[in-house]
């Protein structure tokens, strides 16, 4: 929600490895369940592959957006006495500055929830266009990683490494675009802060807000396009079954006779 200007390097790091390493996890833990998409990005691409029916495409992109709502609410309620103190003159309970001026608009009031709950503007230095394109960049990397790493046969690490594989794509992709979109990549991980920072009275749905529910599916589609283009299935010749013994036994017999 905040410009360039206010993320140094430690906090980037700090919050692209939150990411990363928050994505790894869920992928081990609910990948044996679901698959572990957690993105409609990803499910799209797994429905435009033929790997999943539209309807049940449909339906994880739901719930991706209804548990995005509501972790955005469970972290609302953990950080709501954070701003409550913002705009008085009550200076025994004056949070930090920095607290405020990132939850308020720029006079200082209308402060919502604590840092907007981290959802998604685009930074004032940065073009739509921009944008755009950097979101959709930062989608291919993640889905062309899903599909190279958990999806393709002949990945030699097995699919049990595929977490770790997405992991570092969402860091990487949070390390170039924290500055600039705040990093989306994922519809439902924008949409569900979004949802709650209206509800704490902030409003997030600023200027290229679409960039974030567009982008991303055009990335993904185009990463899907490189997978099946670049690596498409050339169906094997089967070896030349060698005869049964049962086969071999009525020559034998002949022979023999």
């Amino acid at each position: 929600t905040s410009s360039a200007d206010d993320f140094g390097t430690a906090n980037m790091l700090g919050i692209a490895s939150a990411f990363g390493l928050g994505i790894s996890v869920l992928a081990y833990g609910i990948g044996h369940v679901s698959g572990g998409h957690i993105n409609p990005a990803v499910t799209f691409s797994f429905i435009i592959r033929g790997e999943m029916r539209v309807v049940s495409g449909i339906l994880y992109i739901v719930a991706q957006m209804v548990g995005a709502i509501f972790g955005a609410l469970f972290l609302w309620s953990t950080i709501a006495s954070l701003t409550y103190p913002c705009g008085t003159d009550d200076e025994s309970t004056v949070v930090s500055s920095a607290v405020c001026k990132a939850s308020c608009d720029s006079n200082g009031e209308n402060c919502g929830a604590a840092f907007g709950l981290g959802a998604n503007q685009l930074s004032p230095n940065v073009t739509v266009m921009c944008a755009f394109m950097g979101e959709l960049i930062g989608t291919f990397l993640l889905v062309f990683t899903v599909l190279m790493s958990a999806v393709h046969p002949q990945n030699g690490s097995g699919p049990n490494a595929a977490p770790i594989a997405i992991g570092w794509s969402v860091l990487l992709a949070h390390l170039v675009l924290i500055p600039l979109t705040g990093c989306g990549i994922n519809p439902a991980r924008v949409f569900g802060p979004a949802v709650g920072a209206s509800l704490s009275g902030t409003n997030t749905w600023t200027r290229g807000a679409w960039v974030y529910y567009v982008a991303p599916f055009v990335g993904s589609a185009f990463a899907t396009g490189a997978y099946e283009i670049i690596f498409k299935r050339v169906p094997t010749e089967e070896p030349a079954k060698e005869p049964s013994d049962d086969n071999e036994a009525p020559a034998e017999s002949a022979l023999q006779s």
